[in-house]
């Protein structure tokens, strides 16, 4: 559309009318911007939501399960922890220094191991089966110097 201002014929630019219905035109598509508000917003919303949809690629076993539990309680405690499981299944965490207290946790697994083991836990973390329960730790699959099942 052209105006005349001040005696000069000009395009107006600031409106987009069709000459022949003196309409305005309705924009169309999306900015940039746009659309890269949109990509990002739904990028964060799946990084949220992702990893409730992701199954865990490692499942602990029972055992392993307790000798972390076992490996915790020593560290949060700050004493050393043993952790006695009977062949019949039966487990229990005792503290090493406050035994009068008597037992921290019992419980019992559901694949209970062929013979007794017990296992000794530092509050540094680090762990390992008592003399009498070497074998028994190494027959579990257990690895001796930390307790923790062997990969398979």
């Amino acid at each position: 559309m052209r105006l005349r201002v001040n005696g000069v014929a000009r395009w107006d630019t600031a409106r987009s009318v069709h000459p022949s219905t003196n309409v305005r035109a309705a924009p169309r598509g999306y900015t940039l911007v746009e659309i890269l508000v949109v990509l990002v917003v739904m990028g964060l919303a799946a990084a949220l939501v992702a990893p409730a949809f992701i199954p865990r690629s490692t499942e602990q076993g029972a055992l392993q399960a307790l000798t972390e539990r076992a490996r915790l309680i020593a560290i949060r405690r700050g004493e050393g922890v043993s952790l006695h499981i009977e062949s019949s299944g039966g487990w229990r965490i005792e503290g090493l220094t406050s035994m009068k207290e008597g037992a921290i946790a019992v419980g019992r697994v559901a694949d209970p191991p062929f013979s007794a083991v017990t296992l000794v836990f530092s509050p540094l973390g680090t762990s390992g089966p008592d003399v009498e329960s070497t074998v028994a730790a190494l027959r579990l699959g257990l690895n001796p110097l930390t307790c923790e099942a062997h990969a398979s």
